[in-house]
């Protein structure tokens, strides 16, 4: 969920696709249910948090949850980082569907087979929340603890070894904007480690950024911070590529690796059927690209908020494409 300042964006945005096209524009729940409503012909789009109602019911609900994403995904062929789907024996709702010898012996099976370290997320959830990085068996357990006091369920995945992360936003089936997701970093000399040039950047910081870099490397492991990057070499302060986690936005893509993106989310969109979303995928070293996940809701606020008006007219393009696919109505090219 986006904080409240951050969605004001969204939701003014939606307010002018409505006045530019003469819809009707209602709002519930504090700006969490917006309703467009096009009066000549009493068709209505609806959009629930950043869902739009064009979507299939199922298809969103696949997409909520990794390990159905990677089932459906798999059953078309489509590469994917594999989710393994684990319920919890505690909870009333779960428990029937978990095997009287208990979770942690397949837990295992799965940690052994692709080898620390791993990563363990809550079956549903968005902006990695909850998304953890385990290399020991410790740390698998405390995940595995932590999640299910909160989720019924967790999937286990291997963690790869990403060069870049990219996201295509898809409207039918087509993309409509592609850009790379770029991690905060240091530069390296070939003397210094990474906290002493984390330290550096940290003496010269606003209080702004000097926030946003401690928070982006707050799960750096001793051993990451004490490694000495070579000279010239990026040096990332954070393993998750999620813009709320400090990502900025790269929308120079190069047009060979564009076209390979988009050949990589049409197959995905076409697998789940899904009208629009956003697709993650990552090119991992040595494997090529993965999707990682599909997203039903389409926030665009952190590319709003960093690329500012640029990036409200971006946002405001594929939302009122989205707007008026739901409507019926022709979408301007």
């Amino acid at each position: 969920m986006a904080p409240p300042d951050a969605r004001k964006n969204f939701v003014q945005t939606l307010r002018e696709v409505a006045e530019k096209h003469g819809l009707d524009f209602s709002s519930f729940s504090h700006d969490w249910i917006l309703q467009l409503r096009d009066k000549a012909t009493g068709q209505q789009c609806s959009v629930f948090g950043y869902t739009f109602d064009s979507n299939p019911a199922a298809a969103v609900e696949i997409c909520k949850e990794k390990a159905a994403t990677s089932l459906v995904l798999n059953g078309s062929g489509v590469a994917n980082v594999p989710h393994h789907v684990f319920l919890s024996p505690s909870n009333p709702f779960t428990a029937k569907y978990v095997s009287k010898n208990g979770i942690w012996e397949p837990v295992q099976e799965v940690v052994k087979k692709y080898g620390f370290p791993v990563v363990v997320k809550p079956l549903k959830g968005t902006g990695g929340l909850d998304v953890m990085k385990a290399t020991c068996w410790r740390e698998v357990e405390a995940a595995v603890q932590h999640i299910f006091s909160r989720e019924y369920g967790l999937a286990v995945c291997p963690y790869k070894h990403v060069v870049d992360e990219y996201r295509c936003i898809c409207v039918g089936t087509e993309v409509q904007l592609t850009y790379r997701k770029v991690r905060s970093s240091v530069l390296g000399d070939g003397e210094r480690s990474v906290g002493a040039l984390l330290a550096e950047r940290l003496q010269n910081a606003k209080p702004e950024e000097m926030a946003a870099l401690l928070a982006d490397a707050a799960e750096l492991r001793p051993e990451e911070l004490g490694s000495v990057p070579a000279k010239g070499q990026d040096a990332a302060l954070q393993w998750k590529h999620n813009l709320g986690h400090g990502a900025s936005v790269d929308l120079k893509v190069e047009a060979e690796m564009a076209k390979n993106l988009a050949e990589v989310a049409v197959r995905a969109v076409k697998a789940i059927g899904m009208s629009f979303c956003s697709v993650d995928i990552i090119d991992v070293k040595d494997e090529g690209l993965l999707i990682m996940e599909v997203n039903g809701g389409v926030m665009m606020d952190s590319l709003m908020s960093q690329l500012g008006e640029s990036g409200k007219a971006l946002a405001f393009g594929l939302y009122e494409k989205a707007v008026l696919k739901a409507l019926g109505r022709s979408v301007p090219a």
